[in-house]
This record gives structure tokens, sequence and C-alpha cells, in this order.
């Protein structure tokens, strides 16, 4: 048999409800209290201002000469206007047109003198009031009842403030507000100011460099006879007349081609006996009169012709006349003829002197280049000169203007004034009064609770007795038990019924452990005198290992028998690798190393591999226990006769398993066995061979196996 200790849940809560007035009554106390002290406290009031930070320059009043936006104002710079309205000067400020060193809350806060505080400033653990101005400490006061915050994500502020008289906290926060607007309206009064001067010491200065400028422009010109022409372009007289020569020889040579064109044309048509239709012929009165008569006397020819015959005197008399008037229109055309050829003439001649005057000229601007280059750097220069004077006079201008004017914008603007609070911000009586109340009545349970469970009354311990006789021929299944006839039924392997069992097992093994920790023992090899019964082996290993765990101690147990009873103890059984896998290197410790379904300690099977001690040796076998031990408090080695030699030197303690008693020869050679190769404290563990045995094991491993004590 054995027992377990657990926790009566339905004692514990009879308990709690027998102690429920005492935690009712106490509750019902703390909430009165704190009723009363919060009642008794004199009342805060908070007041709150909220202003929104943005560019205040209206677009009707922006610099016209100025073509950047409004600027944007980023968190960077909505944080700075939090500082600047924590800043010192505004507080002190504030605190002046407040009168804030005449109300009672501050003229406490003046004297700030109490039993507790003189002792810690005598102690030295605070500062001393005198130390300090009244004005110092009205400030301290006035920032303790400050609240400055930037709403997030957006560009607006917020101002608390506090006081236990509202109307002071309502005219405190509308007055910080106030305040920092106008400072700002100074600080940008300030800078107009500034910047005034600056730009009239600088225009002072840039009317002396432009008139010096210009007049170095204007003797350059003198000196190199660079006079200009005006107009939109100006240019100078030289290239001006070179254009106008090169014009004027454009419009000679267009007048003598013009004029050729004509001769030729009228040479042709004479040539030809016709009158030439051009403009100088037709514009000739003389021709023109000419051909009038001659298409008369052509129409008396046509009109006598019909009744008179060619050699008729008046027929011969006509004809005569016309070829009269044909030689007048010929000489008539040759005059013109000669005029236009004299017109061409004059031409050629006033263009050759066109051109030398044009070669000259050339020749003239050509030498002026240099001297025109380094006058347009000086006029360049002269432009940027007056360029800046004109740019600083229209900003000198605006400043001007904005410094006698009214009209100062500020970067802020309150959008929410403070009002004169109702309800108090400080002590909330009824939300303070029920916090107070949840928080005492759950601490009085909780502290119910760890002394009722400190006492040990809600405690319990539950017997297990002897598990129902296997049948014979059956064999252990995964906990459950596999019958022999070959039916597939299955039963649980731990009865729920069973009597009770004495804790001589559990005390025992308790001392043993409390032994084994208080030596520093961390290596403990577990064997059995020969001579007893394998089908019962008692599993003294596995309770070990069991009730170093119990007490928190990092234990595991390491199976050097090849009955596998250990393994169906401790994880059900089964075919796991083991330590002959680690050892041959076929397996890594995360593989062999196996969590007790019963506890807490750790398990590593014999394995798959064959068990040979004359394998197991050398400095591998040293390595792989050395490993074990730097992560274990203790490695319980459970080994048979064979393993002996090579697990007994390395042991701190040796624990021999008996049925017989200390006096049996078979107890004496288990001895003998040991310390013939360890020197190690050796321990006899005396069991009980009628409750014992593999199948008491494999069906409910228990430490009850175990009714000795250390010897």
């Amino acid at each position: 048999m054995a027992t377990d200790v657990e926790i009566d849940v339905r004692a514990l809560f009879i308990s709690l409800l027998k102690a429920l007035p005492f935690i009712v009554i106490f509750t019902a106390l703390v909430g009165a209290g704190t009723f009363y002290l919060l009642s008794n406290m004199t009342p805060v009031y908070t007041s709150e201002t909220t202003v929104l930070i943005e560019t205040g320059e209206s677009d009707l009043t922006r610099s016209t000469s100025s073509t950047e936006t409004a600027a944007v104002l980023d968190r960077e710079a909505v944080t700075s206007q939090v500082q600047l309205i924590r800043s010192g000067d505004l507080a002190k400020v504030v605190a002046s047109k407040l009168d804030l060193e005449a109300q009672p809350e501050y003229q406490k806060a003046i004297k700030d003198s109490s039993f507790v505080k003189d002792l810690l400033v005598d102690f030295g653990l605070a500062r001393s009031p005198s130390g300090s101005s009244i004005e110092e400490r009205v400030l301290a006061e006035y920032y303790r009842n400050l609240q400055v915050l930037a709403i997030a994500d957006s560009r607006v502020i917020t101002i608390s403030f506090s006081s236990t008289d509202p109307q002071l906290a309502a005219r405190g926060a509308n007055a910080i507000a106030a305040e920092y607007i106008a400072m700002q309206r100074s600080a940008m009064r300030n800078t107009n100011e500034d910047a005034t001067q600056w730009l009239e010491s600088e225009i002072a200065d840039l009317r002396e460099k432009v008139a010096a400028a210009e007049a170095s422009v204007a003797a350059y010109r003198v000196s190199n006879d660079l006079f200009t022409s005006g107009g939109q372009a100006p240019t100078t007289l030289n290239q001006q007349a070179l254009a106008d020569l090169n014009a004027e020889r454009a419009r000679v040579r267009a007048t003598r081609t013009d004029a050729e064109t004509k001769a030729a044309q009228i040479r042709a048509s004479l040539k030809s006996g016709a009158v030439p239709n051009i403009t100088e012929i037709l514009n000739s009165q003389l021709i023109q009169r000419l051909i009038e008569q001659q298409v008369a006397l052509r129409a008396q020819v046509a009109e006598l012709s019909a009744t008179l015959l060619s050699g008729h005197p008046r027929m011969r008399e006509l004809n005569a006349q016309l070829a009269d008037l044909n030689s007048q229109v010929t000489a008539e055309a040759q005059k013109i003829v000669a005029a236009l050829e004299a017109e061409v003439d004059l031409s050629a001649a006033r263009e050759a002197e066109i051109e030398r005057q044009l070669t000259g000229l050339k020749a003239t601007v050509a030498t002026a280049g240099d001297a025109e280059v380094q006058l347009r750097a000086l006029e360049r220069e002269a432009t940027a000169q007056r360029e800046l004077l004109d740019t600083y006079l229209l900003r000198y201008r605006e400043a001007l203007g904005r410094q006698n004017g009214d009209y100062l914008p500020a970067n802020a603007r309150v959008i929410s004034s403070a009002l004169v609070p109702i309800e108090p911000s400080f002590p909330k009586v009824i939300p303070m009064t029920a916090a107070a109340v949840a928080a005492a009545f759950l601490l009085a349970i909780a502290v119910f609770l760890v002394r009722e469970l400190s006492s040990g009354r809600p405690m319990r311990r539950v017997a297990f007795g002897a598990p129902v006789p296997l049948v014979p021929g059956s064999m252990p299944v995964g906990g459950h038990v596999r019958w022999a006839d070959g039916q597939r039924r299955m039963m649980t392997s731990e009865p729920t019924l069973a009597p009770l069992m004495a804790n001589e097992a559990e005390q025992s093994l308790a001392r043993i452990s409390g032994d084994i920790i208080a030596g520093g023992r961390h290596r403990i090899l577990v064997t059995e005198a020969d001579g007893g019964d394998e089908s019962r082996r008692p599993l003294a290993a596995a309770a070990l290992t069991r009730a170093l765990a119990r007490v928190d101690r990092r234990a595991v147990l390491i199976d050097f028998r090849r009955d596998g009873a250990n393994s169906d103890a401790m994880c059900e059984g089964g075919n796991p690798p083991g330590f002959t896998d680690l050892y041959a290197g076929a397996a890594s410790f995360a593989q062999v190393v196996l969590r007790d379904r019963r506890s807490r300690a750790h398990f590593i099977p014999s394995g798959r591999l064959p068990l040979l001690p004359k394998i197991l040796t050398g400095d591998r076998m040293a390595t792989v226990l050395d490993a074990l031990d730097e992560t274990y408090d203790h490695v319980v080695l459970d080994a048979g006769d064979d393993m002996i030699e090579v697990l007994g030197p390395s042991a701190d303690i040796a624990m021999v398993v008996s049925e017989f008693g200390a006096a049996d020869p078979r107890t004496a050679r288990a001895f003998d066995r040991i310390t013939a190769v360890s020197t190690a404290d050796i321990m006899l563990l005396i069991v009980d061979p009628a409750t014992t045995g593999k199948a008491l094991a494999v069906a409910d491993v228990r430490e009850d196996a175990v009714t000795g004590a250390a010897a």
C-alpha cells in the first residue's frame, strides 16, 4: 500500500464559509475608513484648456516677396511648444498675474513645515525649506499642479491646471494659454525688430555699393566710347551704325536689282514691237496719250478701209500718223530705259560706298569686343546689387509696417477655453472606495487561504491498496493487462478501492534520500543480494530516484539490467533506445532520456544493443557519466553483479537491497563484491518479500515495496 497527499477542496470551502463573517467585517471596516478619509480630504479641481498649434499667418498678410508656403509643424515642433508652455519664464509671469503667493494652498507650500519633514531634514534625507526662496517654492507647487500634454497624431496641446479652488483652476489654465500666445507674439515682435535693424544697416551699405557699381559702369563706358543707343535692347553706337549700314546696303542692292530687271524687260518688249506693261511705262502720261492716239487712228483706219483702198491718200496719211506715233512711244520708252540704267549705276556706286564703310565699322566693332565684355560684367554686378537693394527695401517696408502695426499673428490659437469645474478630479470618493473594498475583500480571502494551507487542515492522505493479482501467463501492455486466453479484454492496472496501508516505506525513503543529500553524494549504485526471486525483484532504484525528485532534486535513473522492469514501471514498457545505444553513438541524450510518468525524475533505459560489461569501459563511459553528473544532482545506477566492477569505482555511495537481513551470507557477499572494487559507503535496504515482486512492480510500481530502513 502507498499514500499520497492532496487538498480537500470541500473542506477548504467550508472553512472559508465559516470565516466569511470576519472577512465581511474586515472589508466593511476598510470601506468605511476609506470613505471617511476620502470624504475629509480637500477636493482638488482640474480645468483644461486646449490649444491648436498651426501657422497663424494669413494669406492676405503673408509677405508678397516670399514664395514659401506655410511651414509644416511636425511632432518635434509640437513637443517643443509643450516645453515652451512649461518654461520657467512663462511660469513666473503666470504666477505673478494670478498672485499665487497669496493663495491659501500655496501658503502651505511656502511654509512646508511638519514634524516629519523637520526630522528628515535633520537626518539629511530632505532639503531644508530655508534653502530655497519663496518664488522657488511657489513655482514648485505650480509645476505640481500643471500638466501639459500633446495629443497623439495631432497638433493639439492640452493644458491642465489643478487647484483646490475651481475658479483658480479655470483662471490658471486660461492664463497659461493666454500668456503662451502673448509670449509667441512678443517673440515675433522682437524678431521683427531685429530684422528691421539688420535690414536698415544692410540697406545703407547696399546703397553705397550700388552707387559705386553704377559709377564704375558709366566711367568705363565713357573711357572706352561704349555709348548705347537706348531702347528695349540697348546696343553701342558702333553696333547700331553697323546694323544700319547693313540694312542700307540690302536696300540699295534691292533697288539696283529691280532697276536692272525693269530695263531688261522694256528693251525686250521694244525689240518685239510691243509696249511693255510695267509700272514706269504705265505711269508715263505721254506714252498713255500716244497710245490713246494710236487707238483712235487705228479705229479710223479700220472704218475707212471698208470704203477706201490701202493706196488711197487718206489711208496713207493715217498709216503715216500711226508710224509716227509708234516711233514716239519707242523713243519715250528708250528714255525710261536710260533713266533706269542711270539708277542702276547710282545704286552700284552707293553700294560700293556702303561696303567700304562696313569694312571700317567691322574693324572698329571687333577691336571694342573685349571692352564690351568687361562692361557687361560691370553692368551685371551693378544690376545684382540693385536687385538685392530693391528686395531688402521691400522687406524692410514690410517689417517696418508689422512693427508699427497691431497685427502680430501667433502660431497657436485657443480652440477650447477652460471652464470652472463642477466635480473634483480628486478624490473620487465612490470609485476609490469601491476599489479599496474589492482589494480588501480579495486580500482577506488570500490571507485566509494561505493560513489554512499552511496549517495543513485542508490536506488529506489518499491510500492505495495492493493491486489485483495477475492471472498466470498474463503480460503487461501499456499500463493495462492483456489476458492469456486470447481474448482482447482490457482492465485498468490500478484498482480504485484498496485497504489502508502504512507509511513506513515513504518514511524510510525520505530518511535515505535525506542522508544522500546531506552527504553530497551524486552517483549512487544500487544492487541486490543474490539468491532472490528475479521474477519479484523490488524496484528500489526507481523508488529512490522518485524520492529524490520529490524533494526537488534533479535525479536520473540509468538501468543496467535487461529484465525491463524499470522500463515497464517508469515509461510503460516497450523497447526504447537507451544507454547502450547512447554509448555506441546510435542515439543522442535527447532520444534516450525519458520522463518518469509518476514523478519529475528522468530515466534512461538499458537500450536495444547488448549490455556487455567488457565493452562498457574506458574513457567514453566516464565521459557519459560525467556529463550526466553536470546535468543532474544525483545519478542512480541500477546494476546487477556483472556491472559492479565497471560502475563501483566511480560511485559515491552504494545501496544493497536484500530480502534476507544483514547477517545473511548472501547479503555479505553483495557487500564483498562492492568493497572489492570501491571504497564508497554502503547502505543496506531490507525489503519485505511478501509484498515485492515483478508483478507488483509492473502493476503499480510504488515505493510501498520498500519497508526497510538504511543500515
